[in-house]
């Protein structure tokens, strides 16, 4: 399950990588979507389990800048891909529903600017 779980993950951050897209969401029981200004956009792909959410979580936590912090029902960590920049990940799981939402990071700009090697011979 963990390479359709990848396989998922990285057809839903291809479409992120579009500046429209505010999110991405993986929640048991619906297909997974991104979510643009005329709303949600559904992925052509089967009907998320609980436990597939927890794989696409499992595999965003690996690449989490920080220790991951929150119980085991709710976390919330930030990574960071080229391309898109930062991306809050929030994921819950409250009985049978378990979800994970994407989201670029509201100080991303400001924080990838901080991390991007400056030029040789700029400022240096």
């Amino acid at each position: 399950m963990e390479d359709y779980a990848a396989r998922l993950l990285k057809l839903a951050l291809e479409n992120y990588q579009r500046a429209s897209v505010s999110e991405i969401r993986f929640i048991s029981g619906m297909m997974p979507a991104f979510v643009d200004d005329q709303g949600p956009h559904f992925l052509e792909a089967a009907y998320l389990s609980k436990e597939l959410v927890v794989e696409v979580h499992n595999l965003c936590r690996l690449l989490a800048d920080q220790p991951v912090k929150g119980s085991g029902a709710a976390r919330t960590y930030t990574f960071v891909l080229r391309g898109i920049g930062r991306l809050r990940c929030k994921y819950q799981r409250r009985g049978n529903v378990a979800s994970l939402v994407l989201a670029r990071d509201a100080d991303a700009e400001e924080t990838i600017d901080a991390i991007r090697a400056k030029k040789p011979g700029k400022g240096n």
